[in-house]
């Protein structure tokens, strides 16, 4: 069976996955007005194409963070990719190494943080991470990150809630999730007790509180860039620069948390003009095609991050599905810069494309 879109990949997961792996790696919300808002976000932008241009030699290729990537594209932070493939995460990182390009790791984990970089050790990992409960905890795995030689932390903010879905409540989704193995935590839970009710009261929306102080908590903790993932609007984004954090990365997470937010591509012109070229804006959610990735970067994105896509890939044929996915998004990219009259990243703008609310009154 030979898979040529994102969308064969997500139909082969949905097929050979199991309803279990599947319910949590694709159930939004509640509703899922979130989840559909990504993906419907990027069909109400047209291309405006520019032609008679010398396309032949296109470069995907762009600095980030210090380090050179050869796509504007990384891997978001999912949890669990155990459930995917036996390999989980360090059969990600593997692709992400071939691939030479960014992979945020899950706290979620099922493999440590350690045993991921060592199954890739020249990949460029960046270490998501929550504001934890115990900032003792916190600080030990901040330190085990700095050891293990990830390039970035990458602080998760928009969980300070939790809201339990329906789905959880399945007693065949708990025996799933039992399966998963917590590597990062392990050594901070006592073998003799409830791990998951003592893991869920590490977690941030055990306490309901955060603050940007926190932030800088982080910062005075380490040396690593820090990407701060969660941020939906202007004023937070400028909230966010103001603390001098090193980017930002707009994030719904997924449309899992939380009903009626906005796409991220909606959302990212207006953090990206009121950011004014200070940091790195990036941005995840709903992205299915090289097409959606020319879309985010021409409305300011300095590159683009994609989850569950990720995870397609990994139950295909672990790391080799992966890179067949990222395979895919590289060529659809390519063409729609070609296609349009870009042969760099850096001349991917805003000139080439339009709201479709805005066609209809010309």
């Amino acid at each position: 069976m030979e898979l040529t879109t994102i969308k064969d990949f997500e139909q082969y997961a949905l097929d050979h996955l199991g309803t279990l792996a599947n319910s949590y790696y694709a159930t939004p919300a509640v509703s899922g007005t979130t989840y559909n808002e990504n993906i419907t976000a990027y069909q109400n932008y047209k291309f405006r194409p520019r032609y008679l241009r010398d396309v032949r030699h296109v470069c995907t290729e762009l600095d980030v963070q210090g380090h050179k990537t050869s796509l504007p594209i990384g891997f978001s932070p999912t949890a669990h990719h155990i459930f995917a493939h036996p390999l989980g995460e360090k059969a990600s990182a593997s692709s992400a190494e071939a691939e030479n390009v960014i992979m945020i790791v899950s706290l979620m984990s099922d493999f440590p943080m350690e045993d991921i970089a060592k199954a890739a050790p020249n990949a460029t990992l960046w270490q998501q991470f929550y504001i934890l409960a115990d900032e003792e905890v916190m600080l030990d795995l901040l330190r085990r990150a700095e050891q293990a030689g990830v390039k970035a932390i990458v602080l998760t903010v928009d969980q300070c809630s939790w809201r339990q879905q329906t789905w959880y409540d399945n007693d065949d989704i708990k025996k799933l999730l039992s399966k998963a193995k917590h590597g990062n935590f392990q050594k901070y839970i006592a073998k003799d007790s409830d791990f998951i009710t003592q893991f869920m009261n590490l977690m941030p929306w055990s306490t309901n509180y955060a603050s940007w102080d926190q932030i800088t908590w982080f910062q005075s903790q380490t040396k690593l860039p820090i990407i701060v993932k969660g941020i939906m609007t202007a004023e937070d984004a400028v909230l966010a620069v103001e603390r001098k954090v090193d980017g930002i990365l707009v994030s719904n997470h997924g449309g899992r948390h939380m009903d009626d937010l906005q796409g991220t591509l909606d959302a990212l012109p207006a953090i990206v003009k009121a950011v004014d070229g200070k940091v790195d804006v990036y941005v995840d959610g709903g992205i299915r095609s090289g097409q959606d990735v020319f879309k985010a970067l021409a409305l300011g994105a300095k590159m683009v991050f994609v989850g569950r896509p990720i995870l397609w890939g990994l139950a295909y044929d672990g790391a080799k599905g992966v890179s067949q996915v990222m395979d895919i998004l590289k060529s659809e990219l390519k063409y729609t810069m070609q296609l349009t009259g870009c042969t760099n990243i850096s001349e991917i703008t805003d000139d080439y494309v339009i709201r479709t609310e805005s066609i209809s009154k010309l």
